[in-house]
Protein backbone atom coordinates (compact mmCIF):
# COMPACT_ATOMS: atom_id res chain seq x y z
CA UNK A 1 0.00 0.00 0.00
CA UNK A 2 2.75 2.48 0.94
CA UNK A 3 4.38 2.04 -2.47
CA UNK A 4 1.11 2.94 -4.17
CA UNK A 5 0.62 5.96 -1.93
CA UNK A 6 4.18 7.16 -2.53
CA UNK A 7 3.73 6.86 -6.29
CA UNK A 8 0.55 8.94 -6.15
CA UNK A 9 2.22 11.58 -3.97
CA UNK A 10 5.14 11.84 -6.41
CA UNK A 11 2.70 12.40 -9.27
CA UNK A 12 0.96 15.12 -7.26
CA UNK A 13 4.32 16.80 -6.60
CA UNK A 14 5.30 16.62 -10.28
CA UNK A 15 2.10 18.49 -11.24
CA UNK A 16 2.69 21.20 -8.65
CA UNK A 17 -0.37 20.15 -6.63
CA UNK A 18 1.37 18.88 -3.49
CA UNK A 19 -0.11 20.28 -0.29
CA UNK A 20 1.59 20.82 3.05
CA UNK A 21 0.08 22.18 6.24
CA UNK A 22 1.27 25.53 7.54
CA UNK A 23 0.92 25.81 11.30
CA UNK A 24 0.03 29.37 12.27
CA UNK A 25 -0.11 31.52 15.37
CA UNK A 26 -3.08 33.90 15.00
CA UNK A 27 -2.29 37.45 16.03
CA UNK A 28 -4.67 40.30 16.92
CA UNK A 29 -6.61 41.80 14.04
CA UNK A 30 -5.85 40.48 10.58
CA UNK A 31 -2.29 39.25 11.18
CA UNK A 32 -0.87 35.79 11.62
CA UNK A 33 2.57 34.39 12.40
CA UNK A 34 4.09 31.58 10.37
CA UNK A 35 7.58 30.15 10.78
CA UNK A 36 8.59 33.09 12.95
CA UNK A 37 7.40 35.79 10.55
CA UNK A 38 4.32 38.02 10.70
CA UNK A 39 1.95 38.12 7.70
CA UNK A 40 -1.24 39.88 6.64
CA UNK A 41 -3.80 37.07 6.38
CA UNK A 42 -5.43 37.38 2.97
CA UNK A 43 -7.29 34.06 2.97
CA UNK A 44 -9.45 33.99 6.10
CA UNK A 45 -13.19 33.39 5.79
CA UNK A 46 -13.86 35.52 8.88
CA UNK A 47 -15.44 38.15 6.63
CA UNK A 48 -16.82 40.26 9.49
CA UNK A 49 -13.66 39.76 11.62
CA UNK A 50 -15.78 38.42 14.47
CA UNK A 51 -13.58 35.45 15.40
CA UNK A 52 -11.64 37.66 17.84
CA UNK A 53 -14.39 40.13 18.74
CA UNK A 54 -14.62 40.50 22.55
CA UNK A 55 -18.35 39.70 22.65
CA UNK A 56 -17.88 36.50 20.64
CA UNK A 57 -14.97 35.36 22.81
CA UNK A 58 -16.99 36.17 25.92
CA UNK A 59 -19.88 34.12 24.51
CA UNK A 60 -17.58 31.11 24.23
CA UNK A 61 -16.15 31.61 27.74
CA UNK A 62 -19.58 31.99 29.30
CA UNK A 63 -20.79 28.80 27.63
CA UNK A 64 -17.75 26.87 28.89
CA UNK A 65 -18.32 28.16 32.42
CA UNK A 66 -21.94 27.03 32.30
CA UNK A 67 -21.72 23.78 30.31
CA UNK A 68 -18.10 22.61 30.47
CA UNK A 69 -15.51 21.96 27.78
CA UNK A 70 -17.30 19.22 25.84
CA UNK A 71 -20.71 17.60 25.41
CA UNK A 72 -19.20 14.08 25.34
CA UNK A 73 -22.18 12.52 23.61
CA UNK A 74 -24.11 12.58 20.36
CA UNK A 75 -27.12 14.84 19.92
CA UNK A 76 -29.39 11.78 20.00
CA UNK A 77 -28.15 10.60 23.40
CA UNK A 78 -27.22 13.30 25.93
CA UNK A 79 -25.40 15.89 23.82
CA UNK A 80 -28.37 18.15 23.10
CA UNK A 81 -27.74 20.70 25.83
CA UNK A 82 -30.47 23.34 26.03
CA UNK A 83 -28.19 25.91 24.37
CA UNK A 84 -28.81 24.02 21.13
CA UNK A 85 -32.51 24.84 21.27
CA UNK A 86 -31.77 28.55 21.70
CA UNK A 87 -29.32 28.56 18.77
CA UNK A 88 -31.66 26.58 16.52
CA UNK A 89 -34.63 28.83 17.27
CA UNK A 90 -32.65 32.03 16.71
CA UNK A 91 -31.05 30.88 13.44
CA UNK A 92 -34.49 29.94 12.10
CA UNK A 93 -35.94 33.34 12.99
CA UNK A 94 -32.87 35.12 11.60
CA UNK A 95 -33.31 33.48 8.19
CA UNK A 96 -37.12 33.32 8.08
CA UNK A 97 -37.59 29.54 8.41
CA UNK A 98 -39.77 27.40 10.65
CA UNK A 99 -37.16 25.18 12.26
CA UNK A 100 -33.40 24.84 12.60
CA UNK A 101 -31.00 21.99 13.33
CA UNK A 102 -27.32 22.40 14.22
CA UNK A 103 -24.76 20.03 12.68
CA UNK A 104 -21.08 19.71 13.60
CA UNK A 105 -19.86 21.48 10.45
CA UNK A 106 -20.90 22.44 6.93
CA UNK A 107 -19.40 19.35 5.31
CA UNK A 108 -21.33 17.00 7.58
CA UNK A 109 -24.51 19.05 7.19
CA UNK A 110 -24.38 18.86 3.40
CA UNK A 111 -23.53 15.16 3.45
CA UNK A 112 -26.42 14.50 5.82
CA UNK A 113 -29.04 16.57 4.02
CA UNK A 114 -28.78 15.16 0.51
CA UNK A 115 -27.82 11.58 1.30
CA UNK A 116 -30.81 11.41 3.66
CA UNK A 117 -33.52 13.23 1.71
CA UNK A 118 -32.74 12.05 -1.84
CA UNK A 119 -33.76 8.46 -2.51
CA UNK A 120 -33.62 5.90 -5.29
CA UNK A 121 -35.70 7.12 -8.23
CA UNK A 122 -35.05 10.78 -7.42
CA UNK A 123 -32.96 13.07 -9.63
CA UNK A 124 -30.60 15.75 -8.32
CA UNK A 125 -29.75 18.71 -10.57
CA UNK A 126 -26.40 20.11 -9.50
CA UNK A 127 -24.42 23.17 -10.60
CA UNK A 128 -21.15 21.98 -12.11
CA UNK A 129 -19.10 24.10 -9.68
CA UNK A 130 -20.83 23.06 -6.47
CA UNK A 131 -18.69 22.49 -3.39
CA UNK A 132 -17.07 19.09 -2.84
CA UNK A 133 -19.29 18.43 0.17
CA UNK A 134 -22.37 18.70 -2.04
CA UNK A 135 -20.79 16.49 -4.70
CA UNK A 136 -19.84 13.85 -2.12
CA UNK A 137 -23.35 13.89 -0.67
CA UNK A 138 -24.84 13.17 -4.09
CA UNK A 139 -22.45 10.26 -4.57
CA UNK A 140 -23.58 8.82 -1.25
CA UNK A 141 -27.26 9.17 -2.07
CA UNK A 142 -29.12 6.59 -4.14
CA UNK A 143 -30.46 9.28 -6.45
CA UNK A 144 -29.30 9.99 -9.98
CA UNK A 145 -27.33 13.22 -10.47
CA UNK A 146 -27.58 15.48 -13.51
CA UNK A 147 -25.01 18.28 -13.82
CA UNK A 148 -26.02 21.62 -15.34
CA UNK A 149 -23.65 24.29 -16.62
CA UNK A 150 -22.50 26.83 -14.07
CA UNK A 151 -25.30 29.32 -13.30
CA UNK A 152 -26.85 28.49 -16.71
CA UNK A 153 -30.60 28.54 -16.22
CA UNK A 154 -31.34 27.64 -19.84
CA UNK A 155 -29.31 24.47 -19.41
CA UNK A 156 -30.98 23.71 -16.08
CA UNK A 157 -34.45 24.18 -17.54
CA UNK A 158 -33.63 22.03 -20.55
CA UNK A 159 -32.52 19.22 -18.26
CA UNK A 160 -35.49 19.63 -15.91
CA UNK A 161 -37.82 19.48 -18.89
CA UNK A 162 -36.40 16.37 -20.50
CA UNK A 163 -35.69 14.36 -17.34
CA UNK A 164 -38.28 11.85 -16.26
CA UNK A 165 -37.98 11.01 -12.59
CA UNK A 166 -39.82 8.19 -10.84
CA UNK A 167 -39.43 10.13 -7.62
CA UNK A 168 -38.66 13.73 -6.72
CA UNK A 169 -36.50 16.36 -8.39
CA UNK A 170 -33.95 18.31 -6.36
CA UNK A 171 -32.02 21.41 -7.43
CA UNK A 172 -28.85 21.90 -5.39
CA UNK A 173 -26.69 25.03 -5.48
CA UNK A 174 -24.36 27.17 -3.48
CA UNK A 175 -25.60 30.73 -3.07
CA UNK A 176 -22.08 32.15 -3.30
CA UNK A 177 -19.65 29.80 -5.01
CA UNK A 178 -16.73 29.34 -2.69
CA UNK A 179 -13.90 29.33 -5.24
CA UNK A 180 -15.32 31.82 -7.75
CA UNK A 181 -17.20 34.29 -5.55
CA UNK A 182 -20.10 34.57 -7.99
CA UNK A 183 -23.75 34.35 -6.99
CA UNK A 184 -26.33 31.77 -8.01
CA UNK A 185 -29.41 33.17 -9.83
CA UNK A 186 -31.78 32.22 -7.02
CA UNK A 187 -34.77 34.07 -8.46
CA UNK A 188 -34.57 31.97 -11.63
CA UNK A 189 -33.98 28.80 -9.64
CA UNK A 190 -37.06 29.57 -7.55
CA UNK A 191 -39.10 30.10 -10.72
CA UNK A 192 -37.92 26.76 -12.14
CA UNK A 193 -38.59 25.04 -8.83
CA UNK A 194 -42.23 26.05 -9.03
CA UNK A 195 -42.55 25.39 -12.76
CA UNK A 196 -41.13 21.85 -12.59
CA UNK A 197 -42.26 20.87 -9.09
CA UNK A 198 -38.73 20.53 -7.76
CA UNK A 199 -37.23 20.88 -4.30
CA UNK A 200 -34.37 23.34 -3.80
CA UNK A 201 -31.45 23.12 -1.40
CA UNK A 202 -29.28 26.23 -1.01
CA UNK A 203 -25.86 26.25 0.64
CA UNK A 204 -25.49 29.82 1.95
CA UNK A 205 -22.20 29.26 3.78
CA UNK A 206 -20.49 32.23 2.13
CA UNK A 207 -23.57 34.46 1.94
CA UNK A 208 -24.60 34.47 5.59
CA UNK A 209 -23.71 37.69 7.39
CA UNK A 210 -22.53 39.32 4.16
CA UNK A 211 -25.36 39.74 1.64
CA UNK A 212 -28.80 41.32 1.97
CA UNK A 213 -29.93 44.47 3.72
CA UNK A 214 -29.87 42.80 7.15
CA UNK A 215 -26.99 40.51 6.23
CA UNK A 216 -29.01 37.32 6.40
CA UNK A 217 -27.67 36.07 3.07
CA UNK A 218 -28.33 35.75 -0.63
CA UNK A 219 -31.98 34.74 -0.22
CA UNK A 220 -32.64 38.13 1.36
CA UNK A 221 -30.70 39.81 -1.44
CA UNK A 222 -33.06 38.11 -3.92
CA UNK A 223 -36.24 38.85 -1.89
CA UNK A 224 -36.62 35.13 -1.18
CA UNK A 225 -36.04 34.88 2.57
CA UNK A 226 -37.31 31.56 3.88
CA UNK A 227 -38.59 30.49 0.46
CA UNK A 228 -36.36 27.52 -0.31
CA UNK A 229 -37.08 23.97 0.81
CA UNK A 230 -33.76 23.37 2.56
CA UNK A 231 -31.21 25.99 3.59
CA UNK A 232 -27.74 25.33 4.99
CA UNK A 233 -25.43 27.94 6.51
CA UNK A 234 -22.43 27.97 8.81
CA UNK A 235 -21.05 29.66 11.89
CA UNK A 236 -17.48 29.15 10.67
CA UNK A 237 -17.19 31.98 8.18
CA UNK A 238 -18.67 35.48 8.65
CA UNK A 239 -19.90 34.54 12.14
CA UNK A 240 -16.38 33.65 13.28
CA UNK A 241 -17.13 30.44 15.21
CA UNK A 242 -17.67 26.80 14.21
CA UNK A 243 -20.56 24.55 13.21
CA UNK A 244 -23.44 24.65 10.75
CA UNK A 245 -27.20 24.85 10.77
CA UNK A 246 -29.91 23.47 8.51
CA UNK A 247 -33.21 25.31 8.15
CA UNK A 248 -36.48 23.96 6.80
CA UNK A 249 -39.97 23.05 7.95
CA UNK A 250 -40.88 20.83 10.89
CA UNK A 251 -41.19 17.56 8.99
CA UNK A 252 -37.83 17.87 7.19
CA UNK A 253 -36.00 18.70 10.42
CA UNK A 254 -37.67 15.79 12.23
CA UNK A 255 -36.66 13.47 9.40
CA UNK A 256 -33.02 14.60 9.57
CA UNK A 257 -32.98 14.07 13.34
CA UNK A 258 -34.16 10.49 12.78
CA UNK A 259 -32.27 9.56 9.61
CA UNK A 260 -29.23 11.78 8.94
CA UNK A 261 -26.23 9.65 9.88
CA UNK A 262 -23.84 12.62 10.05
CA UNK A 263 -26.14 14.10 12.69
CA UNK A 264 -26.86 10.93 14.65
CA UNK A 265 -23.45 9.30 14.89
CA UNK A 266 -21.03 12.02 15.93
CA UNK A 267 -20.30 13.87 19.16
CA UNK A 268 -22.26 17.08 19.56
CA UNK A 269 -20.50 20.43 19.20
CA UNK A 270 -19.02 21.82 22.43
CA UNK A 271 -20.85 24.63 24.16
CA UNK A 272 -18.06 27.11 23.38
CA UNK A 273 -18.77 26.92 19.64
CA UNK A 274 -22.49 27.41 20.24
CA UNK A 275 -21.94 30.30 22.64
CA UNK A 276 -19.60 32.07 20.23
CA UNK A 277 -21.91 31.52 17.25
CA UNK A 278 -24.92 32.79 19.16
CA UNK A 279 -23.05 35.89 20.33
CA UNK A 280 -21.98 36.64 16.75
CA UNK A 281 -25.50 36.15 15.43
CA UNK A 282 -26.88 38.60 17.98
CA UNK A 283 -24.12 41.12 17.27
CA UNK A 284 -24.83 41.39 13.55
CA UNK A 285 -28.59 41.57 14.08
CA UNK A 286 -28.20 44.48 16.48
CA UNK A 287 -25.53 46.36 14.53
CA UNK A 288 -25.37 46.53 10.72
CA UNK A 289 -22.11 48.49 10.84
CA UNK A 290 -20.15 45.22 10.72
CA UNK A 291 -21.54 44.48 7.27
CA UNK A 292 -21.29 48.11 6.13
CA UNK A 293 -17.60 48.32 7.07
CA UNK A 294 -16.94 45.05 5.24
CA UNK A 295 -18.61 46.35 2.08
CA UNK A 296 -16.60 49.57 2.21
CA UNK A 297 -13.44 47.45 2.16
CA UNK A 298 -14.85 45.26 -0.62
CA UNK A 299 -15.56 48.31 -2.79
CA UNK A 300 -12.09 49.77 -2.22
CA UNK A 301 -10.14 46.59 -2.95
CA UNK A 302 -12.24 45.46 -5.89
CA UNK A 303 -12.06 48.87 -7.57
CA UNK A 304 -8.29 49.04 -7.06
CA UNK A 305 -7.63 45.52 -8.37
CA UNK A 306 -9.89 46.02 -11.39
CA UNK A 307 -8.21 49.34 -12.24
CA UNK A 308 -4.85 47.58 -11.99
CA UNK A 309 -5.98 45.21 -14.75
CA UNK A 310 -6.88 42.06 -12.82
CA UNK A 311 -9.82 40.08 -14.19
CA UNK A 312 -12.02 39.28 -11.19
CA UNK A 313 -14.46 37.28 -13.34
CA UNK A 314 -18.09 37.45 -12.18
CA UNK A 315 -17.22 37.48 -8.50
CA UNK A 316 -19.06 39.70 -6.05
CA UNK A 317 -18.49 40.33 -2.38
CA UNK A 318 -15.47 39.34 -0.29
CA UNK A 319 -14.23 36.35 -2.34
CA UNK A 320 -11.79 37.50 -5.02
CA UNK A 321 -10.41 34.89 -7.45
CA UNK A 322 -7.25 35.75 -9.37
CA UNK A 323 -7.02 32.96 -11.94
CA UNK A 324 -3.43 32.24 -12.97
CA UNK A 325 -4.04 29.01 -14.90
CA UNK A 326 -0.98 26.79 -14.58
CA UNK A 327 -0.50 25.03 -11.25
CA UNK A 328 3.22 25.76 -10.87
CA UNK A 329 2.84 29.38 -11.96
CA UNK A 330 0.13 29.83 -9.34
CA UNK A 331 2.42 28.43 -6.65
CA UNK A 332 5.17 30.79 -7.85
CA UNK A 333 2.86 33.79 -7.43
CA UNK A 334 1.85 32.59 -3.98
CA UNK A 335 5.51 32.30 -2.97
CA UNK A 336 6.27 35.79 -4.32
CA UNK A 337 3.45 37.24 -2.23
CA UNK A 338 4.45 35.27 0.85
CA UNK A 339 7.93 36.74 0.49
CA UNK A 340 6.35 40.21 0.59
CA UNK A 341 4.41 39.37 3.77
CA UNK A 342 1.00 38.26 2.46
CA UNK A 343 -0.32 34.93 3.70
CA UNK A 344 -2.51 33.22 1.13
CA UNK A 345 -2.84 29.86 -0.61
CA UNK A 346 -2.65 28.64 -4.19
CA UNK A 347 -5.92 26.88 -5.03
CA UNK A 348 -5.34 24.00 -7.45
CA UNK A 349 -7.11 20.88 -8.76
CA UNK A 350 -9.07 18.98 -7.56
CA UNK A 351 -10.48 21.96 -5.63
CA UNK A 352 -10.89 23.86 -8.92
CA UNK A 353 -11.04 22.54 -12.53
CA UNK A 354 -7.83 21.78 -14.42
CA UNK A 355 -6.27 24.86 -15.99
CA UNK A 356 -7.97 27.29 -13.58
CA UNK A 357 -5.55 27.31 -10.64
CA UNK A 358 -5.82 30.57 -8.78
CA UNK A 359 -5.16 32.68 -5.77
CA UNK A 360 -8.36 33.02 -3.76
CA UNK A 361 -8.23 36.26 -1.82
CA UNK A 362 -10.73 37.20 0.85
CA UNK A 363 -11.56 40.72 1.96
CA UNK A 364 -12.47 41.16 5.62
CA UNK A 365 -13.91 43.95 7.72
CA UNK A 366 -10.80 44.20 9.87
CA UNK A 367 -8.50 45.35 7.07
CA UNK A 368 -7.21 48.89 7.49
CA UNK A 369 -6.63 51.14 4.48
CA UNK A 370 -2.88 50.57 4.84
CA UNK A 371 -3.44 46.78 4.91
CA UNK A 372 -5.37 46.98 1.66
CA UNK A 373 -2.88 49.30 -0.04
CA UNK A 374 -0.06 46.95 0.95
CA UNK A 375 -1.95 43.95 -0.46
CA UNK A 376 -2.92 45.76 -3.68
CA UNK A 377 0.63 47.00 -4.35
CA UNK A 378 2.06 43.54 -3.70
CA UNK A 379 -0.47 41.88 -6.00
CA UNK A 380 0.22 44.41 -8.75
CA UNK A 381 3.95 43.83 -8.53
CA UNK A 382 3.62 40.03 -8.65
CA UNK A 383 0.98 40.20 -11.38
CA UNK A 384 3.23 42.30 -13.62
CA UNK A 385 6.23 40.02 -13.12
CA UNK A 386 4.17 36.97 -14.10
CA UNK A 387 2.44 38.66 -17.03
CA UNK A 388 -1.07 38.64 -15.56
CA UNK A 389 -1.37 42.41 -15.89
CA UNK A 390 0.58 45.03 -17.83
Amino acid sequence: MKERLSETLRAIQDKGNYRTLKYLVPLPGTRTRYDGREYLNLCSNSYLSLHNHPAVIEGAKKAIDEYGAGTCSSRSVSGSIDLYRIVEDETARYKGYDKGLVFSNGYMANIGIISTLAEEGDVIFSDELNHSSLIDSMRLSRARTTIYKHRDMDDLEKKLKRTRAKGKKFIVTESVFSMDGDIAPLRDIYRLKNKYDAYVMVDDAHGTGVFGGKGTGVEELCDLMGSMDIHMATFGKALGSFGAFVLSDQIVIEYLVNRARTFMYTTALPAAALGAGLAALRLIQDDTSFKEELWANIAYMRTSLTQAGFDLKDSEGPIVPIVVGEDKKTVTMQEMLMEKGLFLQAIRPPTVPEGTSRLRLTIVRGFTRSDMDFAIDSLKDAGKKLGLIE
